[in-house]
């Protein structure tokens, strides 16, 4: 059994089960409110100007609410654990768009049911095969990563970097590498860090070991470069943007590709 998301007009894969608080009028598949909008909400939403901090508060309240049934939710996924029908959650939104049912694949699919996701249809397959050929595993990664971070994971990957971004029920991604802990970011942060390890000057600052062994190197041609620090800042000098204690030479002096990244993960 696999558990997808979708609309009702886009691709159904197995049984369509309709999560929305009102299906529509020729739906004629199953009817599922327990992973519904309350009419208030509901009524909440339509009114507001569903924008970014519309969304960031309809996701909080639909968090509440599904707490609130967490009951009905225990009986339910133990259910689905004896089922062999593939089944598709349905709403109105197009794929792509803000839409609850992402959450309730976030939080309560993936969260208790993650051997049974399937992911949202339309934004990819589940499974990706690993281009490197050091082990010749395979990348699972759930398919409502962002495309962005879905194709620049595969890039590291191709590169010979494994990297593993597994995201947080807080929605922000932990990275590590080969067991080193890159840290925790947000959606913005792991594209900047994803880029970064594809470029020297940024993974000898970005991996622990390497930035050892940079180090290392740097005493060793009798080089004064300190190690750098998670906290960017601006050289009013230079106009680049470097890390604090990374002296202004020429030769660590990033390209305008590489300010670009660091500027991203300096939004953080």
């Amino acid at each position: 059994m696999t558990i997808f998301t979708s609309y009702y007009a886009g691709e159904i894969r197995g049984e369509a089960v309709s999560i929305s608080l009102y299906p529509p009028k020729s739906f004629q598949g199953k009817h599922l409110p327990l992973f519904a909008p309350t009419p208030e909400l509901l009524k909440w939403w339509k009114s507001s100007a569903s924008d970014t901090n519309a969304e960031q508060e309809y996701t909080r309240q639909f968090h509440e609410i599904l707490l609130c049934r967490q009951q009905l939710i225990d009986i339910w996924v133990a259910k689905q654990q004896q089922n062999s029908h593939d089944m598709t959650l349905c709403c109105y939104e197009k794929t792509g768009d803000f839409c609850h049912r992402h959450q309730v694949g976030r939080e309560v699919i993936q969260r208790y049911l993650p051997k049974l996701w399937g992911g949202e249809v339309g934004l990819g397959t589940v499974t990706k095969q690993k281009m490197s050929t050091n082990c010749g595993q395979k990348i699972i990664l759930p398919a409502t990563y962002p495309p962005q971070v879905l194709s620049l994971i595969e890039k590291c990957h191709e590169l010979g970097y494994p990297v593993k971004c597994d995201r947080l029920e807080c929605g922000y991604y932990q990275v590590s590498l080969n067991g080193e802990d890159l840290g925790v970011w947000s959606e913005l942060g792991v594209l900047g860090v994803l880029s970064g390890l594809q470029e020297k000057f940024y993974r000898e600052r970005l991996i622990p070991s390497v930035a050892m062994a940079a180090k290392a190197r740097g005493k060793n041609n009798q080089q004064d470069i300190k190690m750098p620090s998670w906290v960017l800042v601006r050289d009013t000098q230079s106009e680049v943007l470097a890390p604090v204690g990374q002296l202004a030479t020429e030769e660590l002096k990033p390209s305008r590709a590489e300010t670009r990244i660091v500027e991203q993960m300096s939004l953080l």
